[in-house]
């Protein structure tokens, strides 16, 4: 993924999560292209990564609409996450953990430990996310719980929910290195207790886990809720008509 679309995805979450971009409305692909000095293709593929993250919604012939969401919802949906990933922990133990899926595990550490080494960028953050989205997988698929995972998926539909929806900004509110280093951190806490047998342990921390993320979350939301990021991108006169559609 290029830079440009990095940067353009960063900036549109920044917007959404500030509504700066009002829930129900319509994305303005042709008017954000123009203001962040991009073509029209980046701001297509930057929509694409936030529809996986549930935070817009691809309508036929609308184009792109923005999710609806509380701040409450999703902290909510967190612990229930939370909840289902520590079963599903604990469910992997007592059936029991086959070789290739310790050594798929093995390899989202591996791939975790070279992205903390180079530091944070664009790149590795959107990297760091496909890695978290990856380790939090296998362990669902692991558990042997059909209805654990029909259930993991729903939830994963909800705004910034989903393992690989990491809210990464450039608030200053917001030390993304240290998260990462953190989450790296009980990925290797988490594969030490997968291995040793520890099914009581590995439930505690998938549950420590997710709660520090929906604690790293509510107040990145609440920040970004309370003060946008500067200066509105968009024209005038698009503000207006968004604020007219949101009032709606």
């Amino acid at each position: 993924m290029s830079t440009r679309v990095e940067a353009v995805t960063v900036k549109l979450r920044e917007m959404i999560v500030a509504q700066e971009l009002p829930a129900g409305s319509r994305v303005p692909e042709r008017d954000l292209a123009e203001a962040l000095g991009v073509s029209r293709t980046p701001v297509r593929v930057a929509l694409g990564i936030l529809e996986a993250e549930g935070l817009v919604a691809g309508i036929p012939n609308r184009g792109f609409v923005v999710s609806d969401f509380s701040i409450d919802d999703i902290l909510s949906a967190f612990d229930v996450r939370g909840a289902l990933e520590g079963l599903a922990a604990r469910s992997a133990v007592e059936r029991g953990i086959d070789e290739e899926t310790f050594e798929r595990l093995e390899q989202c550490v591996e791939d975790g430990r070279e992205l903390v080494a180079q530091g944070l960028s664009e790149e590795s953050m959107r990297r760091w996310s496909l890695v978290n989205e990856a380790f939090h997988d296998a362990i669902i698929t692991a558990s042997g719980l059909d209805v654990l995972e029909k259930v993991h998926a729903f939830l994963s539909r909800m705004p910034l929910v989903a393992p690989v929806a990491i809210l990464f900004t450039n608030d200053h509110h917001d030390d993304a290195q240290a998260r990462m280093v953190q989450a790296h951190d009980d990925h290797i806490h988490i594969l030490d207790a997968l291995r040793a047998g520890e099914g009581a342990r590995v439930e505690h921390l998938m549950r420590e886990h997710a709660h520090r993320s929906r604690q790293h979350l509510g107040r990145l939301l609440r920040a970004g809720r309370k003060t946008a990021t500067g200066e509105s991108v968009l024209p005038k006169k698009t503000r207006r008509a968004k604020k007219k559609q949101a009032a709606q």
